[in-house]
């Protein structure tokens, strides 16, 4: 620790405020989530999904303890410590496990790609056939601007064009499922380290319930053949948490720097393909200043930093000499930030087509500026701090309810029919079940996460957890300003998982405290 009293101080408001603010959205989600127009279920299917929730709470704690106390036996039967290789055996073979159930999750749900990602795919497919992006240009001679308004949707443009020139140029055709396949070992990349930190940061029984509760998360199958922004920044987020951590911990400066270079790096990646992972870089930098000393500080800011800044450069750069899109369009066609702002203060806070038309209305990115920030104002005197904090309220419940993270309504367009559907498509049949389950593990999640900033409330100590609680802290007051939609949390869920290991082990201990004071004594 830098020994700042200062810091220890802030840590403990900030787990106090987050606490508080956090804790208020989780026990309105008890008692008044689950019920609005887009889904149209009642009070009896949230009571389903609280119940769900009670059964996962009593399964996961089960299998804690079950994990923390198991203890393999030799031949002789005497008990044998699970050791790093016996770790590692299991680890591999579960995730490999899990890229194959990816892969055949992907092939089941495969859908035809619809709104944002039709515009992605097409001008891959003509990158992959032509080698050029001419078609951007001709769209927008026609008077489509998709791309010059939402250039942060360039980045995965690049990434599915290589995908499908790459395919092109080896079998002389466009193999439409392969952006599926590098879905799956993105997703399961993030798995694999996801694991990997809890054992560098818990140890080995607990990484391997991290796996456990990571095998059997719907969205990890689910979002496979959904290859967009939320699942494709996903790895980069992780690794680059993962490499913050190794670097902090590591004893050699030479490592230290270059892994923090390296993180930065591909915290931009994750930036350029979901802007809201920038909140890592804040909250990195945030953790750095309250947690060492001044030269440190300095140090590692400045590696973290450079790592970001540099790829950063030469992605810029190299954009503005590609010619793809002029300036000049930028500054008719592109929205500015202030329009996410806006359309966050209207209704649950997500996209609507008023917004965007009213935006498109004037006619240079300044104007639009302009009109968002007195359209921002007006809202808000509108609303008054008591309709302004219903209003965030509600947005933050609609946000964090879902944990099918809006999966069924982006894939309603299926290439197959088959029974899977029944479960993950809203007019399913079957599909209360699998919402009652993904929204039941949602709400042992942010339980969990809020037992760990609880525990946080009586230590003033600044560790890994912290940044940790940082991210989802960020994560939580971002979507609370920006325009939202449960999905866009999918990148951060690996976080979600390893707070609430440090939550569930809270949990159990006080119980077996519990357990241990009720006993009865025995009798002399």
């Amino acid at each position: 620790m830098n020994g700042n009293r200062i810091s220890e101080i802030l840590n403990k408001i900030f787990h106090i405020f987050f606490l508080v603010g956090f804790g208020g959205i989780f026990f309105c989600i008890l008692f008044y989530g689950f019920e609005d127009e887009k889904k149209g279920f009642s009070t009896r299917e949230r009571v389903f999904v609280v119940v769900g929730f009670a059964l996962l709470l009593i399964v996961f704690s089960a299998v804690y303890v079950f994990i923390q106390n198991y203890n393999p036996k030799s031949r002789i039967k005497r008990k044998k410590e699970l050791t790093d290789k016996h770790i590692n055996i299991v680890i591999f073979s579960i995730v490999g496990l899990m890229l194959i159930l990816q892969v055949v999750a992907g092939y089941l749900i495969e859908m035809e790609p619809v709104t944002d990602m039709n515009y992605l795919n097409r001008y891959a497919f003509d990158f992959a056939k032509t080698g050029n992006y001419d078609l951007i240009q001709k769209d927008y001679e026609n008077g489509s601007v998709y791309l010059v308004r939402y250039p942060n949707n360039l980045a995965i443009t690049f990434l599915l064009s290589v995908i499908y020139r790459i395919g092109y140029l080896i079998l002389g055709y466009i193999p439409t499922f392969s952006p599926v396949i590098v879905n799956a070992f993105a997703i399961n990349v993030s798995v694999l380290f996801t694991v990997l930190l809890a054992k560098k940061i818990f140890g080995n029984r607990k990484a391997l319930m991290v796996l456990f509760l990571c095998f059997i998360f719907a969205p990890y199958y689910t979002y496979v053949p959904y290859y967009y922004t939320d699942s494709l920044s996903m790895p980069f987020c992780v690794v680059s948490v993962y490499l913050f951590v190794c670097a902090i911990k590591s004893e050699s400066k030479y490592k230290k720097y270059i892994m923090l270079a390296i993180s930065g790096a591909l915290m931009f990646i994750g930036f350029k393909l979901k802007g809201s992972v920038i909140i890592l870089l804040a909250v990195a930098i945030i953790y750095i200043v309250l947690k060492f000393k001044l030269k440190q500080i300095l140090c590692f800011t400045l590696a973290l930093v450079a790592g970001f800044g540099s790829i950063g450069t030469v992605y810029t750069v190299g954009l503005n000499n590609s010619g793809i899109i002029s300036e000049a369009q930028y500054e008719e066609s592109q929205y500015p930030v202030t329009h996410w702002i806006m359309m966050g203060l209207k209704g649950s806070g997500h996209y609507n087509l008023a917004d965007s038309n009213y935006t498109e209305s004037f006619p240079t990115k300044q104007e639009k500026q302009d009109a968002n920030i007195e359209e921002i104002k007006q809202r808000i005197e509108d609303f008054g701090f008591v309709g302004l904090t219903k209003h965030i309220v509600k947005k933050a419940v609609w946000t964090w309810e879902d944990g099918t993270y809006f999966i069924s309504h982006h894939i309603q367009n299926p290439v197959r029919e088959n029974f899977v559907h029944s479960f993950v498509l809203t007019d399913g049949e079957n599909y209360l079940l699998f919402y009652i389950y993904s929204c039941g593990f949602q709400l042992f999640l942010i339980f969990m996460m809020l037992l760990s900033i609880l525990k946080g409330c009586f230590n003033s100590k600044i560790d890994i957890l912290t940044l940790f609680k940082g991210i989802v802290f960020a994560a939580f007051i971002f979507f609370i300003i920006w325009e939202t939609r449960s999905r866009y949390l999918y990148n951060f869920t690996p976080i979600f998982i390893l707070l609430s290991i440090d939550g569930l082990s809270f949990f159990t201990d006080g119980l077996s405290s519990i357990k241990m004071h009720i006993k009865p004594k025995q009798k002399i």
